[in-house]
């Protein structure tokens, strides 16, 4: 079996702390990057910068399942306010904890998700638990691996496993009328080898290579969210 080599990089979240590094309460200036966790609809990732040991700037962008970002022509208007409205209630409050935006629960929850988890960068912390999203690059296909990968204690515990497949220009999931079943096996299997390998560096699925592949690549995308 041909053997995927994919390095795993160390990022964070806040759910728990590592004996790497312990959030102590004091924020080191600089600029971080905070991710939510993720569902089926996406997280938010924000770019926090600290001056003075406060909150000076934060950008949000909020990505959906597919691995793009929401942007101006996403047609909900409450959602522009809240991109717009949130990062003034971060600034003013100097703490993730702040007052949702009416009809942008989702949003503003997970932007106050993602926050936090930069703030804890600031204050030492290294490594979190939760569920993060990953995806690959598009392949010369125009497919793309996805891949939400839950974290626990530094060990992956669960990972699912889904592919985009371009259809006319829409990017579109395989579902069960796909017709190679060997691709079904290996989105079925797949997830046991990066659970029990505790890695992305896992052996490809016989017959399923560039799903292996860009599967890889996305728990990889996923793991750097988290920090192993």
């Amino acid at each position: 079996m041909k053997k995927l080599f994919v390095a795993v990089l160390a990022l964070a979240f806040v759910v728990s702390f590592s004996a790497a590094g312990m959030a102590d309460g004091h924020l080191e200036d600089g600029d971080y990057v905070g991710f939510s966790e993720a569902n089926d609809r996406g997280y938010v990732e924000a770019h926090v910068t600290v001056e003075g040991h406060e909150i000076i700037s934060v950008e949000l962008i909020e990505i959906i399942d597919t691995g793009e970002a929401k942007g101006e022509d996403y047609g909900y208007d409450t959602w522009h306010e809240a991109i717009e409205v949130l990062p003034e209630r971060f600034v003013e409050a100097n703490s993730a904890d702040i007052d949702v935006v009416s009809g942008a629960t989702s949003t503003s929850e997970k932007s106050m998700e993602a926050v936090e988890m930069a703030l804890a960068k600031a204050e030492g912390q290294e490594v979190f638990d939760g569920t993060f999203l990953g995806y690959s690059e598009f392949s010369d296909r125009g497919g793309r691996g996805l891949a939400w990968v839950t974290v626990e204690a530094g060990e992956i515990v669960d990972v699912r496993l889904e592919e985009l497949q371009d259809d006319d220009g829409e990017l579109v999931y395989k579902d069960s009328d796909y017709s190679y079943d060997v691709y079904h096996d290996a989105q079925e299997e797949m997830p046991s080898r990066f659970v029990e390998a505790n890695s992305a560096d896992v052996d490809v699925f016989s017959g399923a290579t560039s799903s292996s592949g860009m599967w890889s690549e996305a728990v990889t995308n996923a793991l750097n969210k988290a920090g192993l």
